[in-house]
Order: structure tokens, then C-alpha cells, then sequence
């Protein structure tokens, strides 16, 4: 099982190390760990071979003719992918201490990945329904230190954000009180709050949209780039495990 998935996995590492593993990840809701196990369906091929093609594609074009001096790598990006990687392996170290304790995973990633993206508030928050609605499990306030929860937003109220949860696999919102997909937060939490980026990402168990990671920053607008994106993903996919570990015990 996975044979093709994992080879997928192969060649991402070949064309761009660590980050291309990453970005294969990203884009195909699956990690490489998954890759060996999960059946190689036809939809699963079909989206390895897109992101393959978008990679061999990037990474070609960043390549320099054979003539040409030796590109020096960008500090500021290294350094930024560099502690992306520690912080995600240091979640990995303590895997099986943290899924014993979901409330505490998600009190972890949410420390995580407010440290390493230097965003002001990063919370999770779970699907509800009857009505449709989402619950904040854990808010983390980075400057203060400071863990909070219970807020609830409702799916008549945010329409199109609801959509883009079931729908999109980021939301990156860039300016957030002008983004269709989450200007309706503007009034009542963006504006007040001084928010002005988003970077929420689902959380997924079993197939199924059961929540989402949320990102919010403080101050100009940020522009969210591809590998923050790709761990906001992987912090997301950490979540999932607990919830799936947790069977329903957090609401």
C-alpha cells in the first residue's frame, strides 16, 4: 500500500530537501508518514502528480544554468524555514506525551505556532451543529501569555467564511477586514481588536472538516507566504492526530 504516494514523497526530496516533502504535504493533505500506508487511490495519484508537477516546475525555475555562480540562499528565508522545521520536530519529539492529553496538544500548538510564525493570537476552534457553529477550545494570547476559550461564532452569521472552511484547504487572508472571506468579522472582532491578517486552516479527521486553526495578526497587513502556510497546515494536521486520539472528549 502507498508505494506510488511514497515515491511522490521521493522526488519532492530529491527536487528540494525537507521543504519539498513539506510542500508535497500541503498541497495533498497527506504527510509522507501517511503516504506508506494509505491506499493508493486514483483520486490520492491524481493530486500527488498535480503537486509534483507544480514542484518540479518551482524548483526548476529557481534552478540556475549550469554556467552560472553559485546562488547564495536568501538568510531571512533559511532562517525562517529553519525555525518552521525545529519547531515541528519538537512537536514530534513529545508526540506520544502530548496525544495523552489532546487539551494539552492543542495548548502546545497553539504556543508553537504563535512563537515561531511571531503572530499576536493563535486559536482552535471545534465544529458544531444544531445550529452550525464553531467553538474556540483554546485562544493563546502571545504577548500576555495568556490561554482563554468558549467564544462561539455561528455559520448564519459568517456565510462565506463557513464556506471557505469547507472548501479551501488555507485561508489566507491578507487584509482581513477587505477579504470576501472574512470581511464579515470586521465590525464586531477585526476592527476592535486591531487584526488586520488572517491564516486559518482546517482541521481534518477521518475525511471529515471538524474544525479549524486560526492565525491572527496585529498590526500592517501581512502577506502569508507559501512555506508559513505549509506549517500553519502541519500544525493543523498535529491538531487533527489529538482530535482523532481524543474520540470526541473535547468540545
Amino acid at each position: 500500500m502507498g508505494s506510488r504516494a511514497t515515491d511522490a514523497f521521493r522526488e519532492a526530496e530529491r527536487l528540494a530537501g525537507v521543504l519539498g516533502k513539506m510542500r508535497l504535504a500541503s498541497m495533498c493533505a497527506v504527510t509522507s508518514a501517511e503516504a506508506a500506508s494509505v491506499e493508493d487511490t486514483p483520486e490520492l495519484l491524481e493530486r500527488l502528480d498535480r503537486a509534483l508537477a507544480r514542484l518540479r516546475d518551482q524548483f526548476a525555475r529557481r534552478a540556475p544554468p549550469k554556467t552560472a555562480a553559485p546562488v547564495v540562499p536568501d538568510v531571512e528565508v533559511v532562517g525562517e524555514l529553519r525555525r518552521h522545521i525545529r519547531a515541528h520536530l519538537d512537536l514530534l519529539t513529545q508526540r506520544d506525551l502530548l496525544l495523552r492529553n489532546p487539551t494539552e496538544t492543542i495548548r502546545r500548538v497553539d504556543e508553537t505556532a504563535a512563537e515561531t510564525l511571531r503572530v499576536h493570537r493563535v486559536s482552535v476552534w471545534l465544529l458544531h451543529s444544531g445550529p452550525q457553529r464553531i467553538r474556540c477550545v483554546d485562544l493563546f494570547e502571545r504577548v500576555d501569555r495568556r490561554h482563554s476559550a468558549g467564544t462561539e461564532l455561528f455559520a448564519s452569521d459568517f456565510p462565506a467564511y463557513f464556506e471557505a472552511l469547507a472548501t479551501e484547504r488555507t485561508i489566507a487572508a491578507h487584509d482581513a477586514v477587505r477579504d470576501p472571506r472574512t470581511a464579515s468579522f470586521a465590525e464586531g472582532y477585526l476592527l476592535p481588536l486591531q487584526i488586520e491578517s488572517m491564516l486559518d486552516v482546517p482541521i481534518w479527521v477521518g475525511g471529515e472538516m471538524v474544525g479549524v486553526v486560526c492565525h491572527e495578526h496585529i498590526g500592517a497587513p501581512r502577506v502569508w507566504n507559501a512555506d508559513e502556510e505549509t506549517f500553519a497546515y502541519l500544525m493543523s494536521s498535529f491538531v487533527g492526530l489529538a482530535l482523532e486520539h481524543d474520540a470526541g472528549r473535547i468540545t
